[in-house]
């Protein structure tokens, strides 16, 4: 599943206030105005969605770093156990080896014999107690090297969190500034032809966390029909099968992921803003056409390869 979201972090992120458009050169005419705030944003939010995806794929390997660490942690402590028994095991039977008895040992007589025997012994287990020692420091700096990675996973999750949060914003923005657009545009053509009055062209949602998952396309949305030229790459037919069994109108309510891709909708917000296809911003994917989700989800890869569907097929 996708996990992608339009977003900026630190001093790359959007220094935009409450209103949802970006205020443009005073005295522009205001559909040209409205349009330089659409692409300001698009921007922003083509940038955002780079920093988003590399944010993704250093969690990704951050997993796989404490998967590989956890993995080894059980051999060394088997290899650990193994050693001591058998230095153990050696200990033992080189004493009944020697047919020695203790009171035998401690004679003065057979001294020089015991202390050889003593030395024999000590060369003999040295060896397994190099190797035990250097097991126990393998380890520990592993399990340490585990802690340290499994608080920075903890402290990227929340950096993701925040990543989100911002995206969900720009998103909102972004939408917005393109409803203000195709309203302005909409009165300009009413009033050019004294026609109708405006339209009061209503803005679209912005797909936020907790919304309703809509089972249409918004009023405006016109579907590309016909079969996308990498429709059968097998790539995008393996990502189909593994995501949704190849049904476009999947829904899956935990993301919510939507489409034959389970896209998030910032996921598919950002992708469609990267492709230059910004009429499709706020359109629930799995209420798109077969073109259309096909379209995003190859740009994604184009832009991104496997990574945001965690490098399978």
């Amino acid at each position: 599943m996708l996990a992608l979201t339009v977003l900026g972090l630190g001093a790359s992120t959007l220094a935009i206030g409450s209103g949802a458009v970006v205020p443009g050169t005073a005295g522009a005419d205001p559909i040209q105005d409205a349009d330089a705030t659409v692409q300001s944003l698009r921007r922003e939010a083509d940038h955002a969605a780079q920093q988003h995806f590399e944010a993704l794929t250093e969690a990704q390997t951050l997993d796989v770093r404490i998967a590989d660490l956890e993995a080894r942690l059980p051999d060394l402590e088997r290899r650990q156990r193994a050693l001591r028994r058998q230095a153990e095991r050696r200990a033992v039977a080189a004493y009944i080896r020697s047919g020695v008895q203790l009171a035998t040992l401690l004679d003065a007589d057979n001294a020089l014999m015991a202390a050889r025997r003593r030395l024999w012994l000590d060369r003999l287990n040295a060896h397994d107690n190099d190797a035990f020692a250097a097991l126990s420091k393998a380890s520990t700096e592993v399990q340490a090297q585990r802690k340290e990675l499994r608080e920075a996973r903890t402290a990227h999750e929340a950096v993701l969190a925040q990543l989100e949060a911002t995206g969900r914003d720009i998103d909102a923005k972004l939408q917005a500034a393109i409803s203000r657009k195709t309203e302005l545009e909409a009165d300009a053509a009413a009033a050019a032809a004294s026609a109708a009055p405006p339209s009061d062209g209503s803005a679209g949602g912005d797909g936020g966390a907790g919304a309703e998952i809509p089972s249409a396309p918004p009023p405006g949305y016109v579907p590309t029909p016909g079969v996308h030229p990498y429709h059968d790459d097998p790539w995008m037919t393996c990502t189909r099968g593994h995501e949704s069994g190849g049904s476009y109108a999947a829904v899956n309510p935990a993301g919510p992921y939507m489409g034959a891709y389970q896209f998030l909708q910032s996921t598919w917000n950002g992708g469609a803003n990267h492709l230059g296809r910004p009429e499709l911003i706020g359109v629930p994917p799995h209420t798109a056409s077969q073109y259309d989700q096909d379209d995003v989800a190859w740009a994604i890869y184009q832009w991104q390869g496997k990574g945001p569907w965690s490098g399978r097929c």
